[in-house]
């Protein structure tokens, strides 16, 4: 007999974005693929502890999912885990970051393979994972933003004024525009609502992480040499490019930025010790 639409096997690479509950002992799971996208699978068991898949049930995992397609949700029937990125769980900063970049992915639409999308997602969690303090976090979400606009199609225009295609050699005053999609000469800045100022310094940075194939150690090494200003200009401006193109309010931003403002103070008091 002939295997029906409903029964049909898979196996596929995956990072668990989230889990929720489906009665007392599955859970639902979101996940990313390169080779199927964003599709959501039960893990049969999962809310179990002595459940085999309850270990791979929680975000941030990578592993190596069997299954069969289901009618209206697939099936995973067995699992190993690849990755598991444990230094991220016991950093409320890391763990801010991580959910930030799982939100954004999860905006995919369903089952469009994505092989960059989950490379860039693979290797920012890496990275996160082995992050120093507050800096190295920084160079990490830096480098992800800038890397997941460029995936999108909404990579900034740089170096011109997208309004009036004034060639701009960042030297002075000049700004960067969100929903206009790149930088502003002094002139054109009032077709923004609210332009964020920008360094030259900052939007040279921000190009050279978009072609940048994994995260600085920091912001502050070569080639980028950026002062914390330069990198709050960069943080800014990316987030707010992120939010204009994004599918609605993003729920990990409040959380992400306490975390953030709470990791930057202390980085700031153990310099001063």
């Amino acid at each position: 007999m002939p295997r029906t639409a409903a029964s049909v096997p898979f196996s596929t690479r995956a990072l668990v974005l989230r889990a929720r509950p489906l009665g007392e002992k599955d859970r639902v799971l979101t996940l990313f693929s390169p080779e199927r996208g964003k599709f959501s699978a039960v893990a049969r068991g999962a809310r179990s502890p002595k459940g085999k898949l309850s270990a791979l049930a929680q975000p941030f995992i990578i592993a190596r999912f069997l299954g069969a397609t289901g009618r209206t949700l697939d099936i995973i029937t067995q699992a190993q885990i690849e990755a598991i990125h444990p230094h991220l769980s016991g950093d409320v900063l890391k763990m801010s970051w991580a959910s930030f970049a799982c939100e954004c992915a999860d905006w995919a639409p369903e089952r469009v393979a994505d092989e960059e999308g989950f490379a860039v997602l693979q290797v920012f969690l890496n990275s996160l994972d082995e992050a120093d303090g507050f800096a190295g976090c920084e160079a990490a979400g830096l480098w992800f933003q800038a890397q997941w606009l460029a995936h999108q199609g909404y990579s900034p225009t740089l170096g011109v004024c997208v309004s009036c295609g004034k060639k701009l050699d960042f030297v002075g005053e000049f700004w960067f525009g969100p929903q206009s999609g790149g930088t502003l000469c002094g002139n054109c800045r009032g077709v923004e609502a609210s332009p964020e100022k920008v360094s030259g310094k900052a939007m040279r940075a921000l190009h050279r992480l978009e072609r940048s194939r994994r995260p600085p150690r920091f912001l502050e090494d070569a080639p980028f040499e950026l002062d914390e200003h330069a990198g709050g200009e960069i943080a800014r401006s990316a987030m707010r490019a992120l939010l204009a193109h994004g599918e609605g309010r993003l729920r990990s931003l409040p959380s992400l930025q306490d975390a953030r403002a709470a990791a930057q103070v202390s980085a700031g008091e153990a310099r001063n010790q």
